[in-house]
């Protein structure tokens, strides 16, 4: 072999290494591809009150598990954004699920159990007309300078059946529009006379701690 043939193969062999080398290095450089994002767990909404085994009540939507942002999870009763809030509305105890700086509820929600049977409404409406008769004559007392444009007195009655007697257990209200020592005096009035009240329930079994909603505007 000449030494012209040599030079040619050397010449060769020099190019083949610089193409491997040049693709080597670029094999080596190209980026990865971006692996499948992690799927990021979301935590269910659960709501459990046990409460409501004595007595208790409960309202809004079931929240999340776990703590709001900034929550360190105590319970709180002043509107500070920490839920479940755990708060008393006279003697009702209230377990409240709503989120974000709500203020406390100044009246019970008016919850029915599922357990609980509906009761008619003309005995609810009984009971309720007396509970009325009473607003308005506990609100004939309120001056017209402490009453705005629409008082009234919204409440939540608490009612059981004992042998055919529908009797008026736990009653919360509270005056609307109607300003100072006034409002105190509405409420205490109405509560106090209110206490006991009871109506005939014939054609109804026993049953406990039934809730009824109540609005009556102040003539």
């Amino acid at each position: 072999m000449n030494n012209r043939m040599l030079a040619v193969l050397g010449a060769l062999a020099a190019v083949g290494v610089i193409v491997l080398y040049v693709f080597v290095k670029n094999a080596g450089s190209a980026p990865a591809a971006d692996p499948d994002p992690e799927p990021v767990a979301r935590p269910t909404a659960v709501s459990h009150d046990p409460s409501t085994a004595n007595g208790g009540t409960s309202v809004g939507p079931a929240q999340p598990a776990v703590p709001a942002a900034g929550s360190n999870g105590e319970v709180g009763s002043d509107g500070s954004g920490q839920y479940p809030k755990d708060y008393m509305i006279g003697d009702i105890r209230v377990r409240d699920h709503r989120t974000g700086n709500n203020k406390p509820l100044d009246l019970p929600p008016n919850i029915h159990p599922a357990e609980h049977r509906e009761l008619p409404s003309t005995l609810t409406h009984d009971i309720s007309q007396q509970v009325k008769k009473l607003v308005w004559q506990c609100g004939a007392d309120v001056p017209k300078d402490a009453r705005g444009t629409k008082p009234r007195v919204d409440g939540q009655l608490t009612v059981s059946i004992k042998n055919h007697t529908l009797t008026l257990t736990n009653i919360v209200t509270q005056p609307r529009d109607v300003e100072g020592p006034s409002a105190d005096a509405l409420k205490q009035c109405v509560e106090q006379k209110s206490a006991g009240l009871t109506a005939v329930a014939s054609d109804q079994e026993d049953i406990t701690d039934y809730g009824i909603g109540i609005t009556f505007a102040i003539p």
